[in-house]
């Protein structure tokens, strides 16, 4: 174990700091938009800051780093087309303008709005399973990561991981948004710092410029050009850059982070300047992962050998303040999803469902439950779960089961006078059908101890099965319309809203 006393001071400070925030931010709240949204009152800086920090947490590490140790810098063009999508999103206003003028708390209270609640309902499922689903990946490889920097028995993995969730609920529950957006700030100025130092010290380690040299040599072209690498190519350019599209605009981590902005038009700044940060949030872990492959060889483990990489070439001090930067980048961002799920549940299937209103106090305590509900279904997931492919793989499956019909649903809802009630349906059960039947027949053959794929990993390759459940999604939402109008306006058009 490296870590000396100094170290140990850092993460003890960030995490003593952490917890009065979310003291703080429970003096502030006392209603439901401030626990849900901030109050509405999110600005420029912090509006970037949070919305940087909550996409950049340890899971986002973790994946750029593997992706990085097996593909070389080929993997950067992820990071490319996610930045191109911020930018194309905050240069149009494509989506962002109309929807933060509602004064929504989650994205798919828009579909009770445009269609049904029936829909809102179908939407909610779909989000809550593709973001639970995906949470306890990210209690996982947080834990991984912890293991192997700190260099603790992986015995203790378990332990580590329930340590974690406790630390992340308690101060998401005192403080809800106020605080998840004020630890968000702490963590963006942390990361920032301790994000480049480390990639310094990972060229040096490596050579310097001669870092490049070496990754052409250990990875030839396939690590340098990702149109010739098999893991990605122009059939993963064109699903990764939908999927990258749909989620700045439906994921509710960042919608949330859309309704909390002072005004509409200031998000459009937000999203501008954050594509930008998106290209380091990228870079820097993959360069880390790749350092890692040629300190210990491409063929050792790709999921921890970045942290043991890290924790191997840096010096005392600077150890701990990046163990601290990951700390709070990990409890930052799951605290963002922990709130964002939690809020869908209890805006979008509890109170419609109940058909009735509840007070700000009872929504507020019912958020807080279904946080705590949340945050033990990843403990266990996490335990359980084991992943047959990279993580970032994985997350791209559960996510796509919501986002291949939700992109019809939330784009035609807003810019097609045509689109109904049962197209909508029909788009979000089409557009789940491959991704939902994948995941959910890799679960079942992995609870009966099999490591080979399901009928559908044979029959359709990733990045043909992600495209054609976003097509399944658009043919749905058209046929749909077409073939079931509907006889009358929504709430949207009636207020005109829509226009």
């Amino acid at each position: 174990m490296r870590l000396t006393w100094i170290d140990w001071s850092s993460i003890a400070l960030y995490v003593i700091a952490a917890i009065g925030i979310g003291l703080i931010g429970r003096g502030r709240v006392s209603k439901v938009a401030d626990f849900l949204v901030a109050g509405r009152h999110i600005r420029y800086h912090l509006g970037v800051a949070t919305l940087v920090a909550t996409e950049l947490g340890l899971i986002t590490m973790m994946y750029f780093g593997e992706q990085g140790f097996r593909f070389g810098l080929s993997a950067f063009i992820i990071g490319i087309i996610w930045a191109a999508a911020y930018y194309v999103i905050g240069r149009t206003g494509f989506v962002i303008d109309r929807i933060r003028k509602l004064e929504l708390f989650t994205i798919t209270e828009y579909f009770q709005l445009r269609y049904s609640r029936g829909v809102r309902v179908l939407g909610a499922v779909l989000l809550t399973i593709s973001g639970i689903l995906s949470l306890g990946v990210f209690l996982k490889l947080g834990a991984v990561f912890i293991v192997h920097f700190v260099n603790i028995p992986e015995t203790l993995l378990h332990i580590t991981m329930s340590v974690l969730v406790v630390a992340v609920l308690v101060y998401t529950v005192l403080g809800g948004m106020l605080s998840v957006v004020l630890t968000d700030y702490v963590q963006f100025v942390i990361l920032a710092v301790s994000m480049a130092a480390t990639t310094i010290f990972v060229l040096m380690q490596q050579g310097g410029l001669d870092f490049f040299a070496r990754v052409t040599a250990t990875y030839g072209a396939q690590g340098l050009d990702p149109f010739v690498q098999p893991e990605y190519g122009w059939s993963f350019v064109f699903y990764w850059s939908i999927f990258a599209i749909s989620g700045c605009i439906l994921w509710q981590p960042v919608a949330q982070r859309v309704f909390a902005t002072h005004s509409p038009e200031l998000n459009r700044s937000i999203f501008k300047t954050t594509s930008v940060m998106f290209l380091g949030r990228a870079f820097f872990p993959i360069v880390w992962g790749i350092g890692a492959a040629l300190y210990f060889g491409v063929s050792s483990d790709a999921t921890g050998g970045m942290p043991k990489f890290l924790a191997e070439i840096l010096p005392v001090g600077m150890l701990g303040i990046v163990a601290a930067g990951m700390f709070a980048a990990m409890m930052s961002t799951d605290s963002g999803y922990i709130l964002a799920w939690s809020s869908i549940i209890v805006n979008d299937l509890v109170i419609p469902l109940r058909n009735r209103t509840l007070s700000d106090s009872q929504r507020i305590l019912w958020t807080r439950t279904a946080i705590l509900v949340i945050g033990a279904f990843m403990l266990v997931f996490g335990i359980w779960y084991e992943l047959k492919e990279t993580a970032f793989r994985y997350l791209l499956d559960v996510t796509t089961v919501y986002y291949a019909g939700g992109l019809a649903v939330l784009v035609a809802g807003l810019y097609w006078k045509r689109a109904s009630t049962t197209g909508a349906y029909t788009a979000f059960i089409l557009g789940a059908l491959l991704p939902l039947t994948f995941v959910i027949e890799d679960m079942i053959l992995q609870a009966r101890g099999s490591t080979s794929g399901g009928y559908i990993a044979q029959l359709f390759l990733p990045n043909v099965r992600g495209t054609l459940s976003f097509v399944l999604g658009f043919v749905g939402m058209g046929i749909g319309s077409f073939v079931s109008p509907d006889t009358q306006q929504s709430t949207l058009q009636q207020t005109g809203e829509n226009r």
